[in-house]
C-alpha cells in the first residue's frame, strides 16, 4: 500500500514534507496541536495489450488528522474516499466503484539525530475499512513501516527528506495471493525550497516494488508542484505526479489544504 525507498542525509524542526508529496519528514506535531490535512488527486492511466485500449481514471479524496501525543510522538489517522473510480475498454466503461477504503493509523517517533540529520521510525498499521467486494480493500489487516531521514539547511529554507519503506502483506483470495507480492518496499526522495516568503517549491522521485507478480519492472515516479503557507494556521498545496514506469500510473494531478489548530 502505502510505504517510502532510499537511504539519505536528511531533518529539521521547521521544514515540513508532506502534500503534494508522498514523501514524509522526520518532525512530529507540536502536543496538544492539531492538524487536518484535506487531500484530492485525479489519476489518469491508459494501456493497449492484445489489441485492447485500457483507459483508467481516478479520483480520490482523503481526510488526515495529526496531533502530538508527546515530544517527538505523534499519530495520525488517514481515511480514504474514491468518489470515482472508472475502467474503460475501447472506450465503453467496463468498471465503476466509489466508497470509502481502508483507513491508515500511524505513529510516529523522532528517535535520533547524528550529524545535523533527524531520524524517523513511522510503524502503520492498515484496517481493513473499505469494500472488499469493490476492490476498496485489502480484506485484512496489515503492517508497514517507515524510516524517515531529514535534512534542514539556512533555517529551513532548504530541506532533503529521505523514506525508506516496508511492508508484508497477507490477502484473503488465495487467487489475489498468488498473483500479488506479499513483500513490498518503497522508498522516496525528495527536496524543498523556499523561493519566496511561505512558499516552497517541492520535487521528489519514488521507486517501489510492484504488487503485481507479473512484472519485475519497479513502480517509479516524480512528483513537482508548490506549497504556500498562507497563514500560519493554513497551507494550500498541489502538484503532478508523473509515471516514470509502465507499472505505475501516467499522471496524477494532486491538490489539497492542511489546517493547524
Amino acid at each position: 500500500t502505502f510505504v517510502a525507498l532510499s537511504l539519505a542525509l536528511l531533518t529539521a524542526n521547521t521544514a515540513l514534507a508532506g502534500p503534494p508529496l508522498a514523501t514524509d519528514d522526520a518532525s512530529t506535531v507540536a502536543v496538544s496541536k492539531v492538524e487536518v490535512e484535506l487531500n484530492g488527486a485525479y489519476t489518469h492511466d491508459k494501456e493497449r495489450a492484445f489489441g485492447v485500449t485500457t483507459k483508467c481514471s481516478r479520483t480520490d479524496a482523503e481526510v488526515k488528522i495529526t496531533t502530538g501525543l508527546y515530544k517527538n510522538l505523534g499519530i495520525s489517522l488517514a481515511i480514504p474516499y474514491s468518489i470515482n473510480d472508472r475502467v474503460k475498454e475501447n472506450d465503453q466503461v467496463v468498471g465503476r466503484v466509489n466508497g470509502f477504503g481502508d483507513m491508515t493509523l500511524e505513529v510516529k517517533y523522532v528517535f535520533a539525530e547524528l550529524a545535523g540529520i533527524n531520524f524517523a521510525i513511522k510503524p502503520a498499521i492498515i484496517m481493513p475499512t473499505g469494500d472488499y467486494n469493490d476492490g476498496l480493500s485489502e480484506g485484512r489487516w496489515q503492517l508497514d513501516t517507515t524510516l524517515i531521514a531529514t535534512r534542514e539547511f539556512d533555517k529551513g529554507k532548504y530541506a532533503l527528506h529521505a523514506n525508506l519503506g516496508y511492508g508484508h502483506h497477507s490477502y484473503r483470495d488465495d487467487e489475489v495471493s498468488n498473483a500479488t507480492r506479499s513483500d513490498l518496499w518503497s522508498g522516496s526522495i525528495a527536496g524543498e525550497v523556499e523561493v519566496a516568503k511561505g512558499l516552497f517549491a517541492v520535487a521528489e522521485a519514488g521507486l517501489a516494488t510492484t504488487a503485481d507478480k507479473i512484472t519485475a519492472e519497479l513502480s517509479a515516479c516524480a512528483t513537482v508542484g508548490a506549497r504556500y503557507e498562507i497563514y500560519d494556521f493554513l497551507d494550500i498545496n498541489a502538484g503532478v505526479k508523473l509515471g516514470l514506469t509502465k507499472p505505475e500510473d501516467d499522471v496524477s494531478v494532486l491538490y489539497g489544504l492542511v489546517l493547524k489548530f
